[in-house]
């Protein structure tokens, strides 16, 4: 049949009755069953491509389903005749765009026909990410898309016995807007190295489904997958992800965790969900915890920070930043800025309840819209000087107490520890770093020291035990991993008086605002020991600290004393530092008799 015979795809309608269209088969889907007036019926469906650059959906039912479902092949030429035209139903068709879709149920003719270069072999009609989270579900789209990251493939046997392998993916775009999508069989089974890099992926067929407000992507057997697309789009993407895509800000579509997705909630609210759950959150920066690099029980480099988190519901909760938002300058965290974290999984920890940001969350500081605007309102009115209900257990090193430590001055501390009886006490502090001892007797003091990294035996703790010079573990009975783990003596002062404390690995980084290894690498470097101490007396009496210390009673070569030890450290919020002792005076004045007064 001579080419101007056919009818383009672009033109099919509900007014052509006889027609004949020329098409690639640039999806396949699989034979499905189902039931019509008692008795059991086979369809499947294919997507088809013409000259005109336009794809149409068409189903084969019975009898025609029966017949052509091995003779269709995908990517292959054909001529199709005798089929019905109807309107679309976007209930069942949901990955073309053609107003129309062809049926045949009877009598169709189809036959193949020598390949057409002028036809693509997929045609690809891009939804990005953002539209993606505004779409009915379930629906079926095609993707261009950075891919930010992957799990290693996981093999699995489905309810029916068949044997899977399936692989995610987490896929970004320009519009700062992430998704999770599965891909599946030798797909997935390919090498790590395929996926690593960041490289710009192409999607064809990806189906999209909504359950507990998570929205997730899996691409369908028939679909493609283009990991080297030469799309505008995908140049796009490239520079975007070059310039300003990395270091953004992504909002996630996808709960990887399978908790329930909870949605924006107060922390009081949040207080009273089943865990674990996911949730956002908008609050102050009531302190934060400097950020904290070590290697996890399976060898990985990773950084953590601490923040904690109130909102005008009187409550707040600790949550764990991961990666490059740990990284970010502590200048980020100062002076009680009002951010929202979206994606924060919540789980029960040691009694309490501990937030954890998931890799495809956000982090926004100084957020718009009204729930931002409440918290800011709230905290400028009174809330800085609130006492919080904890939603958080503090780190066990702090001890029992220690969220409702004692506020005082260093020489109140210092009469209150002479004084400790058999309960350790604990204590908050507002003051500078006066000194760091470094020489002992005239000999350098040593400020670290190198611990194993190991996992304990039954355990995803690191020993963190000290080993010897040859790097021997007595209490792992082996070598390993080690890393610097600090162990300083310093003295803290204010206007009233000063302290020596011992103080350890966490929160000496947060005194000295320096990770261990930072410290070693320093003394290890040019000029050594003279430019270690150097940098540390460059610390001295510069930013003011919130120091918690714990004092307690202990037995040393059969002498009973305190100790104090200082157990956290971190920048002072000078903000609600002023307005608690705005407050104090307030109280003060209150108490005291006016002149000449009764």
């Amino acid at each position: 049949m001579a080419a101007e015979q056919f009818l383009p795809i672009s033109e099919i309608s509900s007014y052509h009755t006889k027609w004949t269209i020329c098409g690639r088969v640039t999806l396949k889907g699989q034979m499905r069953s189902f039931n019509r007036n008692g008795q059991t019926t086979s369809v499947f469906d294919v997507h088809l491509l013409d000259e005109s650059q336009v794809e149409i959906r068409a189903s084969f039912f019975g009898a025609m389903a029966d017949t052509y479902y091995e003779k269709l092949q995908q990517g292959k030429c054909y001529t199709f005749s005798r089929g019905n035209v109807r309107v679309a139903n976007r209930q069942y068709n949901r990955g073309c765009t053609h107003r129309y879709e062809l049926v045949f149920d009877r009598d169709a003719l189809i036959e193949e026909t020598a390949d057409k270069s002028s036809i693509d072999t997929v045609k690809y009609s891009f939804v990005d990410l953002h539209a993606v989270g505004q779409k009915t579900m379930p629906c079926t789209v095609d993707l261009c898309a950075v891919l930010v990251s992957h799990k290693p493939p996981t093999s699995f046997t489905s309810k029916d016995g068949k044997a899977l392998v399936k692989r995610e993916l987490v896929v970004a775009d320009d519009t700062c807007t992430s998704l999770v999508v599965a891909i599946w069989g030798d797909r997935a089974s390919q090498a790590d190295a395929v996926f690593d890099g960041q490289p710009i992926v192409a999607f064809k067929g990806v189906t999209l489904r909504e359950w507990n407000g998570s929205i997730n992507g899996s691409l369908m057997e028939a679909g493609a997958m283009d990991m080297e697309p030469k799309f505008p789009e995908a140049e796009r993407l490239r520079k975007w992800w070059g310039a300003d895509g990395k270091t953004a800000t992504l909002t996630a579509l996808s709960n990887t965790t399978g908790s329930r997705r909870e949605g924006l909630l107060d922390l009081k609210t949040l207080g009273e969900k089943s865990l674990p759950c996911v949730a956002d959150l908008c609050g102050v920066v009531v302190s934060f915890r400097p950020s904290h690099a070590f290697t996890s029980s399976a060898g990985k480099d990773l950084v953590r920070r601490e923040i904690t988190v109130g909102d005008q519901s009187g409550s707040s909760i600790t949550v764990t930043l991961w990666g490059d938002r740990a990284k970010q300058e502590d200048k980020l965290f100062e002076n009680s800025p009002v951010v929202k974290l979206e994606g924060v999984l919540v789980k029960e920890w040691q009694g309490g309840r501990s937030g954890s940001m998931l890799e495809n969350g956000a982090l926004l500081f100084n957020p718009e819209g009204p729930e931002a605007a409440a918290v800011q309102a709230w905290w400028k009115e009174g809330g800085s000087t609130e006492k919080l209900s904890q939603l958080s257990q503090q780190n066990p090193g702090m001890g029992r107490g220690a969220a409702n430590a004692k506020v005082v001055d260093v020489e109140e501390m210092r009469k209150a520890a002479l004084a400790v009886g058999t309960e350790p006490e604990v204590y908050q502090i507002f003051c500078r770093l006066a000194t760091v001892q470094t020489r002992k007797q005239g000999e350098p003091q040593p400020l670290y020291y190198m611990a194993c990294q190991e996992p304990r035996d039954g355990s995803n703790l690191l020993c963190n035990k000290r080993v010897s010079e040859e790097g021997y573990c007595a209490a792992c009975n082996r070598q390993g991993k080690q890393a610097a783990r600090l162990n300083i003596r310093c003295r803290i002062s204010d206007s009233t008086d000063s302290a020596w404390l011992t103080t350890f690995h966490e929160a000496a980084q947060g005194i000295l605002k320096t990770t261990a290894q930072e410290i070693q690498a320093i003394e290890s470097g040019e000029n050594g020991r003279e430019a270690l101490e150097l940098a540390l007396r460059r610390k001295y009496f510069q930013e003011p600290m919130q120091v918690t210390v714990r004092a307690k009673l202990d037995s040393y070569n059969g002498e009973t004393r305190p100790n104090v030890t200082c157990i956290d450290a971190r920048p002072a919020n000078r903000a609600a530092h002023g307005r608690a002792m705005l407050k104090s005076i307030n109280q003060m004045l209150q108490a005291t008799p006016l002149v000449g007064g009764a």
